[in-house]
């Protein structure tokens, strides 16, 4: 080994500042450095053979490994790329939606205080996108908790009124030539069918909203109707009477203008 040194000044060349840290790190006694070597010599002679195979897989291993890393970061990269887009994206269309939502919401609580119960619509969020949609909660009676609206934990008519309810809440804030609402009504305890046909009136004759189509075979005695609405009486079967003019409108218990329409099989009738 060959040791370099320094100049002292006086001739004598003496270790270098590196060295002398190094040689600070080992023992100052000579047999405490013996001791030392024989441990390295020990720790060598265990170590055995090196298998080049081994160091090849190691090195091929080492590789592949970077280039994990280096996918890794890439991929990193490339979604917070993505997810600042996202981020703008979303900040265009995420407030309205949201101002949308508490829209009706405002109205379907409104709705649901004037039949004495409650209810909300709210936005029901998630990482994925395709999972958003709208959470409906009602509360009918007083001793029950606000639940989610579903198939199976309302009764037949609790679930007709707030769907009801919630189309009117809709009623102005989305553009729809037209909705069609087929026997809504059924299911219904007199009392909240009265009240709901009160304010489906009120809110579908605005100007300027989406027209109504309420298909039932029955309607409440005694209904406020108002100019903007109009009856269509259908009556149809072979051999039926005539209706008198007069008795469809005490059967209505309105006055307005009733269509009467009249379908007779004429066919039928001459065949026979």
């Amino acid at each position: 080994a060959v040791v370099s040194t320094q100049s002292t000044g006086t001739g004598v060349h003496g270790p270098t500042p590196q060295q002398q840290k190094l040689f600070a790190e080992y023992p100052g006694e000579l047999e405490d450095t013996d001791q030392m070597l024989s441990e390295a010599r020990a720790l060598v002679e265990c170590s055995g053979s090196v298998d080049a195979q081994a160091i090849t897989e190691y090195n091929e291993r080492e590789k592949e490994i970077s280039s994990y890393v280096r996918d890794v970061e890439a991929n990193q990269a490339k979604l917070s790329s993505l997810e600042a887009t996202i981020r703008q994206h979303r900040a265009q269309w995420y407030p309205a939606l949201t101002d949308m939502v508490d829209k009706i919401n405002g109205k379907f609580r409104s709705f649901f205080g004037n039949i004495d119960c409650a209810g909300e619509v709210l936005l029901s969020e998630h990482e994925d996108y395709s999972q958003w949609g709208i959470d409906i909660r009602v509360q009918f009676r007083n001793s029950d908790e606000m639940k989610r609206l579903t198939s199976s934990y309302q009764s037949g008519g609790e679930k007709s009124v707030s769907t009801i309810l919630y189309l009117l809440s809709l009623q102005g804030l989305t553009e729809c030539p037209f909705r069609v609402v087929d026997e809504i009504n059924q299911g219904m305890d007199p009392r909240n069918e009265r009240k709901v046909f009160e304010m489906m009136a009120n809110v579908a004759t605005i100007s300027g909203t989406s027209q109504y189509f309420l298909i039932t075979p029955k309607l409440l005695p005694a209904l406020d109707y108002n100019d903007k609405m109009n009856i269509l009486g259908i009556f149809n079967g072979e051999g039926l009477e005539e209706c008198e003019h007069e008795n469809m409108e005490k059967s209505f218990a309105h006055e307005h203008v009733i269509e009467k329409v009249r379908f007779r099989n004429s066919q039928l009738s001459q065949a026979a």
